[in-house]
């Protein structure tokens, strides 16, 4: 039973809140392909649900959710997968324990300061509609011969990231090594089989990867089997490692980008309700280039009287 690994991340432009880079990885049934989990568990997940269908929406996190849609298809999605896992995902705070480790906390504490209640989680669906959904996942993902091994993410805030920026002189260099280290952690988990694939979507216009997969892996020789605009493809023991555009199209990456995602607007809606505990008429923010500069402008003063400088919340790049 090979081994699928997608990855895929949420926040890479925004000025304001944490970049979110997510793994999930999975067995699948020998002789199948990453492609072939859509057809495997169709009975369950859809692409492109119809008014009215049942099953879980999973695709690109861009497709899912937008600022004027609903979060709750998102959240009911990636809620459903991680009760699979037995994830403690009851709170923001706890969301980010599970995925990323304890360091989350004191970086989210952070963002709340004490001031605001930890949102519980689910906000816009109900835990009986998650089980339900995970329970009929984890019946044909029986039936079928697939398993979801793991999924993990690496949740970094702004003083982090521009340390690490600094660092590097390259915030693309950050995600891929970011990216690979989840990879590598995938890879060793104890029940992973040693063979099988690693599904990325592209970092920006970057085509070559074999440097950094040889950097997460302890410098182990790495096979260059393609590279171009569109795919890079390299080989590493029994490990096929793609590098493509549109990676969301295999089901491992789009799950990977919708909880990538989903991390990153809750823990944005945290960020919300504390400067507006300040300011209530204050207009909430995604955090991206334009709106950033606005809102930094709206709550300078404030952030000013409360000891709050601007590095502590602003992305350098």
């Amino acid at each position: 039973m090979p081994i699928v690994i997608g990855t895929d991340e949420a926040g890479y432009g925004p000025n304001l809140g944490p970049l979110v880079i997510t793994a999930t990885s999975w067995t699948i049934p020998d002789g199948a392909r990453p492609a072939d989990l859509w057809t495997l568990l169709d009975d369950v997940v859809a692409e492109s649900p119809k008014r009215g269908d049942r099953r879980l929406h999973v695709a690109d996190s861009k497709k899912v959710y937008s600022a004027s849609r609903s979060l709750a298809p998102l959240e009911r999605s990636v809620h459903a997968f991680l009760r699979i896992l037995a994830a403690d995902a009851a709170s923001v705070g706890a969301l980010g324990v599970y995925l990323s480790g304890a360091g989350f906390r004191d970086d989210f504490e952070r963002v709340r300061r004490d001031v605001v209640d930890e949102l519980a989680l689910p906000i816009q669906c109900t835990d009986a509609e998650c089980d339900d959904h995970a329970a009929r996942v984890t019946e044909v993902m029986n039936t079928s011969g697939i398993r979801l091994l793991s999924v993990r993410s690496c949740i970094m805030f702004p003083p982090e990231f521009n340390r690490r920026v600094a660092e590097t002189d390259s915030k693309g260099k950050v995600l891929s090594a970011e990216t690979l280290a989840l990879v590598r952690a995938a890879a060793d988990h104890p029940d992973a089989p040693a063979d099988g694939w690693v599904v990325c979507d592209k970092h920006g216009g970057r085509n070559r990867y074999d440097d950094i997969i040889s950097t997460a892996f302890e410098d182990k020789f790495v096979f260059r089997l393609e590279e171009s605009r569109r795919v890079s493809r390299y080989r590493l023991g029994q490990l096929d490692f793609c590098f493509r555009t549109k990676a969301e199209e295999v089901l491992p990456v789009a799950l990977a980008s919708m909880v990538a995602k989903y991390v990153r607007e809750v823990v944005m809606l945290q960020f919300n309700r504390f400067w507006q505990s300040h300011l209530p008429d204050l207009k909430p923010t995604k955090g991206y280039p334009v709106d950033a500069l606005r809102f930094w402008d709206d709550i300078a003063e404030t952030a000013g009287s409360l000891g709050i400088t601007r590095s502590e919340i602003w992305r350098n790049r």
